[in-house]
Order: C-alpha cells, then structure tokens, then sequence
C-alpha cells in the first residue's frame, strides 16, 4: 500500500511541474517590456543623430568606442550609440538642433558641468586605474576626462588612448611645462628616445601616493626600474633610504646621473665636517686628479648602499 502511495505523489508531482512549465510566463514579459520603454524614452536613436552629424559619426566609426557601440553593442546602454554618452536627444532632434536641454555637450565652452561631462565616460571607465579619480589633483583642478581625450577622433589622429595630442608627453605639455622641458637636459631619463613616458611612473586618473606616483613612495617608484640599489644591505646610507630625490632630480638634470648638483657640492650638504679637505691635487705626493671630476665618489663608489667590511664608509 505505502509504494502504491509513494507512486501516486510522485506522478502527482511530475504533472504538476510539467503543467507550470506549460504555462505562459506573461507578466514578466509585460515587465520586460515595460522597462525597455522606459530605458528608451526620450532617446531619438543612432540614425536620427547620423543625419545631421554625418560627418562626426564617419570619424566615430573608426574609434574603438565607435565600433563597439555602433556596430558590436553588448548591453542596453551602448546600443544608444551616440546617446549613451549624450543622453536622450528627441528634444533637441526636433527643436531642429537648438534646444540641448536634457543633454550632455563635452565641447569647449559648454554649458555643461564637468562632473556630468567625466560621469559619461565613467559609466565605462570606473574601474582599474580611474579609481582614484575623485578627490585627485587633476579632478581638484576641475579637468575633465575630454581635456586630454578626444572621443570622436579616429586612429589618423592618435594611435593609443584616443589622446588630444599625438603622444602623451605632448599632452601633458601645456600644464607641465617646467618638467617636460626638463627632460631635455643633459642627463634625463629615455622619454626622449621613446622608451618610456610620464605614464611610466605616474597615475594621471588619481592614486593613492603624492605627485600621482604609480607606487607608495618615490624609493618604491624607482626600484622599479633600478632594482639593483634595493638591498638589503648591511650598510644603508640613511638619504638613500628616506628618499631618491634627495640627491637626484628624476625629471631631467645638468649633472650626470640626474643628480641635483655636482657631487662634491651634494655630499657637503650632509657632510659638513669635511669642507677643509682639499679637493684638488697639491704637492709633489699627490695622485693627479685624486679628488676632480665625480670628486667624492671616485673612493666612495657604493653609496646606496653596501656589505663590503669596509661598508660603512661605502668603498668599493
């Protein structure tokens, strides 16, 4: 009696799921369809923009951006197209282009606000390395995102992060003039010959590390690169460890390794009690040019640091 039961509750069940699977789902379907108008409200659509900007949508076309929402879109947002950046335009598509209410303008000059402007891009561009943006120097100053980019501009333009410029460093020119200029100095780091750009060591969307540097602290920035001043050692020299840029200028320098003045100058400014030493060759016993050119490092070589027994002087 109790298996025939058991049977008779399981095909219970079995027709029971098969009469919902059945059944037709039409409420979420007018839910669905509900949301699709309302996303679309107010939104004139790609074709109604082309119209009248043909010439902006040719250029947007060959964008990276362009492709993808014209041709490739992947969620609700980009198939707007144009509208995702500049939000609905069936107002100012039949004003005959004159009313922009209700829509974000990222031209020189107008009238909207730059929060609004950087909030159109970061809708897609949040993450990764703009997470710092809010509160940065470059977001204080009130830059925004189309002060350095341009979106409507194809690859004839600028190959690499649709900038306004053709490189970066031209880009950060206008603003940073002092230390772009400095890089043409005699001793300066490879920016000039393509190896490297202000992007290598600085965060331009916002960190959390002052001058919008890529790490924690300049000695951290520069280990880097120059792996081989890190250590351990067993004798640290104490301005190496506080900081690099207490003797070296990173963006560009008259003296050789990028240091902020001549090395004689720049070893007296902590070692005080040794200004008497002679630095040039007198007397018939002395070496000839002991103490010229590099001047203090000529003996003192390993001044980053060292595990020599005679470390603590930083010889050889």
């Amino acid at each position: 009696m109790s298996r025939i039961f058991i049977l008779a509750l399981t095909l219970f069940f079995l027709m029971l799921g098969f009469f919902f699977s059945q059944a037709p789902a039409k409420e979420p379907a007018k839910e669905s369809n509900k949301k699709a108008e309302k996303v679309n409200e107010g939104y004139a659509g790609t074709e109604t923009c082309q119209a009248c900007h043909s010439e902006v949508y040719e250029q947007l076309e060959k964008t990276a951006m362009g492709a993808l929402f014209l041709k490739k879109p992947r969620t609700p947002s980009e198939k707007l197209g144009c509208e995702t950046c500049h939000g609905p335009g069936t107002v100012h598509a039949d004003s005959g282009g004159k009313d922009f209410s209700g829509m974000v303008r990222f031209t020189k000059g107008a009238s909207s606000p730059v929060p609004a402007r950087n909030d159109a891009c970061f809708k897609c561009h949040q993450k990764r390395g703009r997470l710092f943006w809010a509160g940065s120097v470059h977001d204080f100053k009130g830059l925004a995102c189309t002060t350095c980019h341009v979106v409507h501009t194809g690859p004839g333009v600028t190959r690499r992060y649709q900038l306004a410029s053709l490189t970066v460093r031209e880009t950060c020119l206008p603003c940073h003039k002092e230390q772009v200029r400095a890089e043409l100095r005699f001793s300066h780091h490879p920016q000039r010959e393509g190896k490297m750009n202000c992007s290598s060591c600085h965060n331009v969307h916002g960190t959390a590390s002052p001058k919008l540097i890529k790490e924690l602290s300049n000695k951290e920035l520069c280990f880097k690169c120059h792996a081989q001043y890190r250590g351990p050692f067993l004798f640290q020299h104490p301005p190496v460890m506080e900081d690099c840029f207490n003797c070296h200028q990173p963006h560009g320098s008259a003296y050789p390794n990028l240091l902020k003045s001549p090395a004689i100058r720049l070893c007296r400014e902590c070692h005080i009690t040794f200004h008497e030493i002679n630095f040039l060759p007198r007397g018939a016993k002395a070496r000839p040019n002991m103490m010229v050119g590099t001047a203090c490092v000529n003996c003192h070589r390993n001044i980053h640091g060292s595990n020599n027994f005679n470390g603590r002087l930083f010889f050889f």
